[in-house]
């Protein structure tokens, strides 16, 4: 057996060393692994800026969404504060105006129960200055009462229309002849305005869901308008409202907003008229109801 050492191939090495017997320098190892990490380090940087880019996208989107969101919620608290403006003004301008009158009502009888002024009449003239104009005041405030300007809530005298119209389920062309109509409109006694008309029942039989089958709500044909009608109590609670309704078009069949109590209710029911074209409000009429539940 022979003791010579066997020597590496040619470009080869064995321990870290060359076929000439030199070592490996160690700096070209490390060069190659710390290559490799950077390329590694600078992948995770890559996907860590991808990531915080999407996240940002995110945020923004989200942002974006919580602010159109706010501004619609914003234009619609506006819309509504806008509209209690109106009515607060309206009412505001209502009450001045009674004040006013009654002013110079006071002023004036003040005047005509002064020693000065009965000094110079005789009776026969102080009943027709002071009794007949006092009668004719009373009733004037007594049919005054009565129009829709007192009997009606401004919130509902004022109410806007949006255009929503009564699907073809709920609001038919009417069963009644125009007679039949006319009696209707009759027998409703309506007060208010003579620009348009309606008929409503005046005895609404309600279950105990709050449902009705013979609420006869009608839009003449004649009317060239369209109507929405809210019922309500004495104290202004609404209990039902229509949309807008056709002319020529009826409802029957309706599920009250509210619960009612067992029993007759006396309410009232007001009818806005509204121009088709611009939904601008014409004008307000109303009369007294009654409503039977379970009765």
């Amino acid at each position: 057996m022979s003791n010579k050492k066997k020597k590496p191939a040619a470009g080869k090495s064995v321990a870290g060393k060359t076929n000439s017997g030199k070592k490996i320098p160690d700096n070209k190892k490390n060069n190659g692994k710390n290559k490799s990490e950077a390329e590694k380090q600078a992948q995770r940087v890559r996907e860590e800026r991808l990531k915080a880019e999407r996240e940002r996208a995110k945020k923004s989107e989200d942002i974006q969404k919580r602010r159109e969101k706010q501004r619609i919620k914003d234009e619609k608290d506006e819309k509504k504060a806008e509209a209690k403006a109106r009515a607060a003004s309206s009412v505001k301008n209502e009450v001045e105006s009674v004040r006013r009158f009654f002013k110079k009502l006071g002023g004036r009888l003040r005047y005509y129960t002064s020693k000065e002024f009965l000094g110079s009449f005789r009776y026969s003239r102080i009943l027709i200055f002071i009794v007949l104009p006092l009668v004719l005041i009373g009733v004037g405030i007594y049919f005054l009462l009565l129009t829709p300007l007192v009997a009606v809530p401004s919130e509902i005298r004022e109410l806007e229309f949006s255009g929503r119209i009564e699907s073809g389920l709920t609001a038919k062309p009417s069963a009644f002849s125009e007679s039949q109509q006319a009696m209707f409109i009759d027998s409703t006694s309506a007060r208010g305005t003579d620009e348009f008309q309606f008929y409503f029942n005046t005895n609404v039989v309600i279950d105990d869901n709050g449902k009705t089958e013979n609420l006869r709500f009608g839009n003449p044909q004649g009317n060239d308008c369209i109507l929405v009608a809210t019922v309500y109590d004495d104290d202004g609670r609404v209990l039902y409202r229509s949309l807008g309704l056709d002319e020529g078009k009826e409802i029957n069949s309706a599920r009250f907003f509210e619960e009612i109590a067992f029993g007759t209710h006396d309410v009232k029911v007001a009818v806005n008229a509204y121009n088709g074209e611009t939904n601008e409000k014409i004008a307000t009429k109303y009369a007294e109801i009654t409503l039977s539940v379970g009765v």
